[in-house]
């Protein structure tokens, strides 16, 4: 057992102390408690990685990676200032070929059995029998991080095409970017940590709260007019700093004699009210009523609406009647 105190002056630490006292600043979710999960820095760009017929090229970039070789190892920070490139294997007769480039490191200063210290950018060509199955890093090519794939089509079957790794590496306490759901539940989840859906259009937050994945709800409303105050942006409750809110309940009350009723929110909207509405909550008795909200005398009341009641046979107003209405309400 070691312990790190990272650094005191005078106190000479090795480079694997110095990443094990760094592991606190990873973000989590990789089940290594000196590791981390591996990935890009953010902002790299998709088209980092490009391929012809003949060379597959990796530009200047950064990423973080855990080689797993034990627990101890902890994380290695990775950066190219120069683009690297590497010959592709001819394409195949007959059938088209998934092939990778990918990070290996080799510390045997960290116990990994290599012999070696690198972390070289390097090509595998993967099997031409019609799976496209992409070569594994496992084996000899274990300890590594895929950089992409490069689909190499068949002999006059057109250009090589390339997906990084959507991988990207997230400090301690960010959002970690996931783009699969199966990515995201193969995550060492625990209570709080958030990830951002990349696959889904509105990229949604999502959460664990220690026992299941949550969604955070950022709703668009698209109105064209408002019961109480102007109509919302679209955007209104992302960009406009709104809360939705969102009121219903029931009601039994009398009618006046010129069949209106008011009914009041349980709690006032604090700037607008999109629409209310509100039907007949009664059974066989009441069941010809018709309930209609009004605009007035409460047209600019954030804190209850109004509403007439008529006879669904005659249209004469329901007056002195004792009716259950449901009803809800949206704002913000």
């Amino acid at each position: 057992m070691t312990i790190t105190l990272l650094a005191p002056d005078g106190v000479a630490v090795t480079a694997q102390q110095e990443r094990q006292a760094k592991a606190a600043q990873h973000g989590g979710g990789a089940g290594r408690p000196l590791g981390g999960r591996s990935g890009f820095r953010p902002d790299t760009s998709p088209s980092i990685l490009t391929a012809t017929s003949t060379t597959w090229t990796l530009g200047p970039c950064a990423a973080m990676i855990d080689p797993g070789a034990s627990t101890a190892q902890g994380m290695y920070g990775w950066a190219s200032d120069a683009n690297i490139s590497g010959s592709i294997t001819p394409a195949d007769s007959t059938y088209d070929r998934k092939d990778i480039v990918y990070i290996q490191v080799n510390d045997s200063t960290a116990g990994d059995g290599s012999g070696t210290v690198s972390a070289n950018v390097l090509y595998a060509a993967g099997p031409a029998d019609g799976t496209l199955s992409p070569p594994a890093l496992t084996g000899s090519r274990a300890r590594s991080f895929l950089v992409g794939t490069i689909t190499v089509p068949k002999a006059g079957g057109g250009s090589p095409t390339v997906v990084l790794n959507t991988a990207r590496y997230a400090a301690a306490g960010a959002i970690l970017q996931v783009f699969s759901k199966a990515e995201r539940d193969a995550l060492s989840g625990f209570d709080g940590l958030t990830v951002r859906r990349m696959d889904i259009s509105f990229r949604p937050l999502e959460y664990y709260d220690g026992s299941a994945w949550k969604r955070h709800i950022t709703p668009r409303v698209y109105a064209n007019t408002a019961f109480v105050g102007s109509p919302p942006a679209a955007d209104a409750f992302t960009d406009g700093g709104f809360q939705p809110w969102h009121q219903s309940g029931t009601f039994v009350g009398t009618t006046d004699a010129a069949g209106y009723i008011v009914i009041g929110y349980p709690v006032p909207f604090p700037n607008f009210v999109i629409t209310p509405a509100v039907w007949n909550g009664d059974g066989a008795a009441n069941r010809k009523a018709i309930m209609a909200v009004q605009t007035t005398p409460f047209a600019n009341d954030l804190t209850k609406f109004y509403v007439s009641a008529v006879d669904g046979v005659t249209g004469n107003p329901l007056a002195n009647t004792t009716l259950r209405f449901g009803w809800m309400a949206d704002g913000g």
